[in-house]
């Protein structure tokens, strides 16, 4: 099931497309690190894996599971933080951290971030007070390692303040911590926000920008401060929006430097663009859900990769690929692209493949263009189905992920998820 919105918005830029020429399946060796459980083991990982290079242990959250005092339509729980660090006898699982709900926050969908200080830094959707329908419009927090002791360093307070953030998080080179909402402010359309730490360890927040179109995703900062993410509603066709948040002497300037099209060619509920990566030249990459070529049901586009590159204050997307229909793979998720030491670009759609249930894929730069190849079509079941989140890549070359759902049939079913481990 493809996770939606059908809401609207503003704003344009121009296009270039450049697409693959070629298609492959390649046979990989796939393996289950872990299956969660539901209950205090954990339960439907959303966001993308944080692989600690040194160590190579992988950390992660589940927005379900953990502490019995949440209740929802999955599970019972309110998310946990746990870790796989690889031994001689396989992959050890650790629950590090269960989410208590309340002022605690519950049900993270953030990516996890590190910082200099050591420190765990990300946000949950809900907690953090009683505000936005008595359930708390979510938190910013941090976990010490060692101790995996969690401190919530704010709860977002009311409805204006921002409610439900669940993207990527970053930090610029003060210290200070940027994200987004996806829903609340003025007009219920997201926000975005500075955290700032003071002297006495407390964090205020400043809202950079209200009426962030239904941001799902999260940002990324360049060198200069400048904050970058995407929309879901924004720009010129009301179908979402790369944007910038540039800061000069007038305060904070939004603008949207490029607008996705609507491929029904009618409403059809946005595009649904991803976290943003970026390369060395300070281009951007990311995914856009439903955009594209509209061949997977009901008129919605499969999913496009693309590329931002800007030239003397000009922005142009590159189109690197389009999903062509539910077997090439639908809908690529929220997470966002990664690259391996030779350029090769991966990712994972939420849907399609041989068996409908998703896959993983690999772009490579070729003359003309970029190859597209399949590396792996999830079976669902035990198997897993529904890779969410983005995709990891070890120093080997391995490539790590989670599946949201599938895996042992708890959690009404459906399965509480998987964390996988391919090998090219």
């Amino acid at each position: 099931m493809l996770r939606r919105s059908s809401f609207l918005f503003g704003a344009a830029f121009s296009c270039l497309t450049l697409l693959l020429v070629t298609d492959a399946w390649a046979v990989s060796k796939v393996k289950i690190l872990h299956t969660f459980q539901g209950g205090k083991d954990g339960a439907r990982p959303w966001a993308t894996l944080l692989l600690d290079d040194k160590t190579g242990t992988l950390y992660g959250t589940t927005e379900d599971g953990g502490n019995q005092s949440c209740q929802n339509s999955f599970d019972t729980g309110c998310g946990i933080v746990f870790s796989l660090t690889p031994s001689g006898t396989g992959w050890k699982y650790r629950v590090l951290y269960r989410f208590q709900g309340g002022d605690d926050g519950g049900d993270p969908r953030a990516p996890l971030v590190t910082r200099p200080d050591g420190y765990f830094y990300s946000t949950t959707t809900g907690g953090g007070g009683s505000g936005c329908n008595g359930y708390g419009c979510g938190t910013a927090f941090r976990i010490k390692p060692g101790t995996w002791t969690e401190e919530v360093l704010l709860g977002f307070s009311s409805y204006q303040k921002g409610w439900y953030p669940q993207g990527k998080i970053a930090f610029d080179r003060k210290g200070n911590l940027y994200g987004l909402t996806v829903s609340a402010g003025t007009d219920a359309d997201g926000v975005a926000f500075e955290l700032t730490p003071n002297v006495a360890g407390k964090w205020k927040e400043t809202i950079l920008y209200d009426n962030a179109g239904l941001p799902y995703a999260g940002v990324i900062i360049d060198h200069l401060g400048n904050v970058y993410g995407t929309t879901d509603a924004n720009g010129m066709y009301h179908e979402g929006s790369v944007f910038e948040l540039s800061h000069g002497k007038r305060g904070w300037q939004y603008t949207d430097i490029y607008s996705f099209q609507d491929p029904c060619g009618t409403f059809c509920g946005g595009t649904q663009p991803g976290d943003l990566t970026a390369d060395e030249n300070g281009n951007f990459f990311g995914f856009a859900a439903l955009a594209g070529l509209a061949g997977c049901g009901n008129g919605y586009g499969c999913g496009t990769v693309f590329e931002m590159t800007e030239n003397e204050g000009t922005w142009q997307e590159n189109t690197l690929y389009q999903f062509r229909d539910s077997a090439d793979g639908w809908g690529p998720g929220y997470g966002a692209p990664t690259f391996d030491r030779a350029g090769n670009l991966y990712g994972a759609t939420q849907a399609g493949g041989k068996h409908g249930f998703g896959t993983v894929f690999k772009l490579s730069p070729v003359k003309g263009g970029w190859k597209k190849t399949t590396l792996y079509s999830f079976p669902g079941g035990a198997g897993g189905a529904e890779p969410i989140g983005g995709l990891v890549v070890g120093r080997q070359g391995n490539i790590f992920g989670t599946t949201y759902i599938g895996g042992v049939q708890h959690c009404k079913g459906q399965g509480c998820g998987i964390v996988f481990e391919i090998t090219p």
